[in-house]
């Protein structure tokens, strides 16, 4: 049994789906499990109107809901299978419509209003995924509320993987004996009182992720836009390449430092069981693209991937060790927490300072810093952060590609601040904004 993932842009129009439906059909009679996305856009829109439905008048708010039936039932005609899944689109829209009402009247949409809202997008796609599919294969819907369990914390609600398995194997695994194709929803679950939960933004890929685990898939397939995971930003090197191979740790490190393509909870799952992940392009089913395994290429040195992550801040702090230090320090890394949204990318110690670094302005942080600090000696300073990743840049037998990264990054910039032992699949340097792209493009030359 394989699972599938498809993003909003694989599901964004009727032209998408039909490649969707023709991916199916090239698994022949293999078991599917495809778990979808809203339609591109939609979760965005569902938000916007699950706040605004608090002030907006009526007539607004249904010209807004006519507009995303309209949508759907546009796409629907086009596939040619709008009598098999017009009504259910409109009970869907009706119940969307009834939803916001119960908004505007409370006057205030709350986390719980707020996750039922958004769940619609995954909803509706799924009919209309489900609806073509039946054509020519035996296809269920199957709503992803009634296996994947979660706490409470609206908007990114915590999976219980146990009781999430459990229904699973009980609810789900049974349908493959009378169907060959199960169609599901990402991003949505539910919690103890049966209310809709969602798991963030990004989140289908960890519904994926979690449902593949919980079933023992032999693969799990992330069907986006793009060809796999590459080397580097192509939008900066172009000639970047896409890498057919890589270890979970590799993925999650690229991950951690900005790249798009996988949610970095996917992968957890996947892990726990071994699972392989692929990462292939929708709109060229013909690219191998790229294969997340436990180890990835054992034979792999040096780094195989460079990443930048621009316009960070680094605070570094010193002081005299103590309890008023100690205090202090963590009374400041909480205030700008509480400013700033953000937990820390970075910490290590880089001589006698504590480093932090952060994805966040200077002046963000700025504001944290009072005169109960004046016993610190507390810096602040903007850099962009330059990673290279690779299966172990520890070993021996990469200690020539590391030692090549610090040689470059000291070519372009004469005060870099190295930052090593984050993970033994990173090596990090901050270095001067304006020298960043040149370095990028001079590390990933030496990219194995």
């Amino acid at each position: 049994m394989i699972v599938m993932k498809f993003g909003g842009t694989s599901v964004q129009d009727s032209s998408a789906i039909l490649h969707v439906a023709s991916i199916a059909e090239l698994f022949g009679s293999e078991q599917l499990l495809i778990v979808s996305s809203a339609c591109s856009g939609m979760t965005s829109d569902l938000l916007k109107l699950s706040t605004d439905s608090v002030h907006i008048s009526d007539e607004e708010r249904s010209l807004r809901i006519d507009g995303i039936e309209d949508r759907h039932n546009s796409i629907a005609q086009s596939l040619g299978i709008e009598k098999q899944v017009g009504v259910r689109i409109h009970e869907l829209c009706d119940g969307l419509r009834k939803t916001c009402e119960g908004v505007a009247l409370l006057g205030e949409c709350t986390p719980r209003s707020s996750d039922a809202i958004a769940s619609f997008g995954e909803l509706l796609s799924t009919v209309i995924i489900q609806g073509l599919l039946q054509l020519h294969h035996s296809a269920i819907w199957y709503d992803a509320r009634e296996i994947i369990k979660t706490d409470s914390a609206y908007r990114r609600a915590h999976v219980d993987f146990d009781l999430t398995q459990s229904k699973a194997l009980e609810k789900l695994k049974p349908l493959f004996d009378s169907h060959r194709i199960i169609v599901t929803q990402g991003f949505i679950g539910s919690d103890s009182e049966g209310n809709t939960t969602t798991l963030g933004r990004g989140g289908s890929d960890f519904s994926a992720a979690l449902l593949g685990a919980a079933l023992h898939a032999d693969d799990i397939i992330i069907w986006t836009d793009v060809s796999g995971i590459a080397s580097a930003d192509p939008r900066i090197i172009p000639e970047a390449r896409f890498m057919e191979t890589m270890s979970f740790d590799e993925a999650r490190m690229l991950s951690y430092f900005g790249a798009k393509v996988l949610h970095p909870e996917t992968i957890i799952p996947a892990l726990s069981k071994n699972i392989p992940v692929h990462v292939r392009n929708t709109f060229k089913s013909e690219d191998k693209g790229t294969t997340i395994t436990q180890h990835g290429d054992k034979d792999a040195n040096g780094f195989r991937s460079v990443i930048g992550t621009h316009n960070v801040t680094c605070l570094n702090i010193s002081g005299i060790p103590g309890k008023d230090y100690h205090t202090n320090t963590q009374e400041l890394l909480h205030q700008i927490t509480q400013l700033s949204g953000k937990q820390p990318l970075i910490h290590a110690r880089v001589g006698e300072s504590e480093t932090y670094v952060y994805d966040a302005p200077l002046h963000n942080l700025s504001q944290c810093i009072n005169k109960e600090h004046n016993l610190m000696n507390i810096t602040l300073e903007e850099y962009s952060l330059i990673s290279a990743i690779g299966p172990n840049l520890r070993s021996e037998h990469s200690s020539k590609a590391v030692g090549k990264f610090y040689e470059t990054v000291l070519q372009a910039d004469s005060r870099p601040v190295f930052i090593s032992g984050i993970q033994p699949q990173t090596v990090s340097a901050l270095v001067a904004p304006d020298c960043a792209i040149d370095i990028l493009k001079a590390l990933h030359h030496h990219c194995s």
